[in-house]
């Protein structure tokens, strides 16, 4: 059963991408009559402010060399403490503040990250992420990390020779940002002509590479054309909970709640110790069946897409909250049903006006 807090409990989402708001709508429209949620952004005009039950702008902390990660985490602190915080889900600075919850208990604050300071470190890495997955037996694509332009050749060949195509991608990044499939003698020009396409000659690459300063990181992998699915889930000190995979259909996807997706993202929750709401990318090898899966990536927040899982009957967010807060057990979570096809619809819509109070004050 759900319980019933006595007093008022406060939730508080610090800055994070987009999809922010629609946890914190999620969220409120699940909630009892005691939960406030906060939100906070940088930017005065980002939507997620309104939706919340108050928010505030957060000051113009960088976010690059360690002092200012060390500021941004101090003020972090201070808004827990002057604004009665009782769980701070972490976006923006995931591992500075797993490395600090100890501070954050001491003022009575739960943080709530996916994962320890180093995991979270591991997972940004994508070539160590690999070899971590790879050694507990999950099935990743054909992986090779390169320096430079001697070793983007011999990852290039030993691809071909295995009859595979390549694509190449950063260590670190998020939203696809510097994926590119190689396609022989395709002209610069059509590239440029169709930049959305990500496809680019091996030679414009090695090119780069030959011209990039040092040091330079950068994987060769095989490229996978096969079903691409995003799996969305809640999970707990390495268990997962509950799951929804989205199969990817074009401009729509499919809502899947079993499959071998399911047995995968088991093993990789576990294998890397993983709690709340994340993302694990799934994409199959083969265009003709989905037989042979493999990982992306683990994405250790939630998915722009995961308000589509809703469609499934479970509202991910809000049981994030729930049972973090020990509002619920797992014994209450429904069970996902899956089948929906969902899509995006985009609408315009009229910022009124949040209630955005300043830096510190009194929610």
């Amino acid at each position: 059963m759900i319980a019933q807090g006595q007093g008022v409990t406060t939730l508080w989402f610090n800055e994070g991408y987009s999809s922010i708001r629609d946890a914190v709508l999620m969220i409120r429209e699940a909630r009892g009559e005691n939960l406030r949620v906060l939100a906070s952004h940088r930017d005065a005009l980002a939507p997620v402010l309104e939706a919340a039950d108050a928010s505030f702008v957060e000051p113009p902390i960088a976010r690059t060399d360690a002092s200012a990660i060390t500021a941004y985490g101090d003020y972090c602190l201070n808004v827990c403490a002057e604004r009665g915080v009782d769980l701070f889900i972490v976006q923006r600075g995931r591992a500075a503040m797993a490395s600090r919850a100890a501070e954050f208990a001491a003022i009575g604050t739960r943080l709530a990250t996916t994962g320890t300071a180093e995991t979270l470190a591991l997972i940004s890495d994508k070539a160590r992420f690999y070899e971590v997955a790879l050694a507990a037996g999950i099935a990743m694509p054909w992986t090779r990390e390169v320096t430079d332009a001697a070793g983007f050749d011999a990852a290039c060949a030993e691809i071909e020779a295995r009859g595979l195509k390549a694509c190449v991608k950063p260590p670190h990044g998020v939203f696809g940002s510097g994926f590119w499939q190689l396609v022989d003698d395709l002209p610069l020009f059509e590239t440029l002509m169709n930049a959305d396409a990500h496809c680019i000659a091996p030679a414009v690459i090695r090119e780069a590479i030959a011209a990039a300063p040092d040091p330079l990181r950068l994987l060769v992998l095989e490229h996978l054309p096969g079903t691409e699915w995003s799996f969305d889930c809640l999970c707990r000190d390495g268990r997962l909970v509950v799951g929804v995979a989205r199969r990817k259909l074009g401009r729509a996807q499919r809502l899947e709640t079993d499959g071998p997706l399911f047995a995968m993202a088991r093993r990789a929750v576990s294998a890397f110790g993983l709690s709340g709401l994340i993302n694990l990318q799934f994409k199959a090898a083969h265009l003709d069946h989905d037989n042979d899966i493999r990982l992306l990536e683990i994405n250790p927040r939630m998915s722009g897409g995961c308000l589509y899982t809703r469609y499934s009957g479970v509202n991910l967010p809000w049981w994030q909250v729930a049972l973090e807060l020990g509002l619920a057990d797992e014994a209450d979570m429904p069970v996902p049903v899956g089948g929906a096809l969902v899509a995006a619809v985009g609408e315009a819509q009229q910022l009124e006006g949040a209630a955005i109070l300043p830096v510190h004050a009194d929610a």
